[in-house]
């Protein structure tokens, strides 16, 4: 009975341990199917789409919502930059990166193929280690409450861009992006999704004309707070200069700011709702990114992260630490208005807390 015992433990630990996952099969796949490319040999469409279809990629294709023409480009993409039949084609491209964008990220891979290869051997000969690094940078905007770890997750890293994505209680990370973000500090982008997972925001029922408010409020949350942990380094000589597009976001942020004060008193005084494509269309910018993280380095540069990360389950104190910071800030941010403000504490008095 002793030695069942034993066992039974040490398979639920195996188990435990197996729960967390790093996937890169999707990203060995396209090295594959460049080899061939690289010795010339076109790929049939059964071998594109079987490749497109493959679990990481297809979530992520999925949740970008690329169709098929965006896929069959992509695909012609690759095979200027890599079959060396178009080599005169890729080079008059890769001088117009605007018009050529594909060609240009594509391009990326090719280039920084052996270090890209190694990047990808160190990581699936050590994923503890590599889930461990996620793990120290989302704690570091999560309070000790939250220091959990997720029991049953994939990381998917493939090689389609350069971006990452939380989804399906996942996440997908790009082998150029992650392996870039990693040299400035690693564990930085998976730290960023992971925290989608871990961070919990509080469920409230709010009036049914709040509702959009509401939803307003946890995506600027959802984004800025954990950008807190990647976007930062956006600025650094540490990554390429087409990732250095921190500051820029900073500026988008807050030229938004007084949208967001006038939506909100918009739907104080009732003249106003908003859907979540409209929000995310004319009130904020990349799903909470703008101006989320431009608020929350300002709550950060005035000392008052700690609080936010204490209040990481409740997008109303995202709002309230904002305005706090921007009073002390010297730069003078934009400071919302008081009738955002007093409506902002009247919608979360009467919100119940379903959680």
């Amino acid at each position: 009975m002793k030695k069942l015992f034993t066992l039974l433990l040490l398979a639920a630990a195996s188990h435990s341990l197996n729960a967390q996952t790093i996937d890169a099969a999707a990203a060995h796949r396209y090295y594959e199917l460049t080899d061939s490319l690289k010795a010339g040999k076109r790929l049939s469409d059964g071998t594109w789409n079987s490749f497109f279809k493959m679990d990481g990629n297809r979530q992520y294709i999925d949740n970008q919502a690329y169709d098929e023409k965006y896929l069959n480009n992509y695909r012609k993409a690759m095979e200027v930059v890599y079959m060396p039949e178009n080599d005169s084609l890729l080079q008059a491209r890769l001088k117009d990166p605007h018009n050529y964008y594909l060609t240009y990220l594509i391009h990326h891979y090719k280039e920084d193929e052996a270090a890209l290869r190694t990047y990808l051997e160190g990581v699936t000969a050590n994923p503890e280690g590599y889930l461990e690094s996620m793990y120290a940078s989302t704690y570091t905007m999560l309070p000790k409450r939250l220091h959990t770890k997720k029991p049953d997750f994939t990381v998917y890293l493939i090689a389609l861009n350069n971006d990452a994505v939380a989804n399906r209680d996942n996440f997908v990370l790009n082998l150029w992006g992650e392996y870039q973000f990693d040299k400035a500090k690693p564990g930085i982008v998976g730290g960023h999704e992971l925290h989608h997972l871990l961070s919990r925001q509080k469920k409230y029922e709010v009036a049914e004309k709040d509702q959009s408010l509401l939803l307003m409020l946890q995506l600027l949350l959802n984004e800025g707070a954990p950008d807190l942990i990647d976007k930062k380094y956006l600025v650094s000589p540490n990554v390429p200069e087409e990732l250095q597009y921190g500051t820029y976001l900073l500026q988008l942020g807050e030229r938004q700011m007084p949208k967001v004060d006038a939506a909100i008193k918009e739907m104080a005084a009732g003249t106003r709702t908003y859907t979540s494509q409209e929000l995310k269309q004319q009130v904020i910018g990349m799903s909470g990114h703008v101006p989320g993280f431009y608020m929350a380095d300002v709550i950060e540069r005035n000392g008052l992260r700690n609080k936010l990360v204490a209040h990481i389950d409740n997008p109303f104190q995202f709002i309230y630490l904002y305005n706090k910071a921007a009073r002390k800030d010297k730069a003078k941010p934009y400071v919302f208005s008081e009738e955002a403000m007093a409506y902002l504490k009247k919608v979360e008095s009467g919100a119940k807390v379903k959680n």
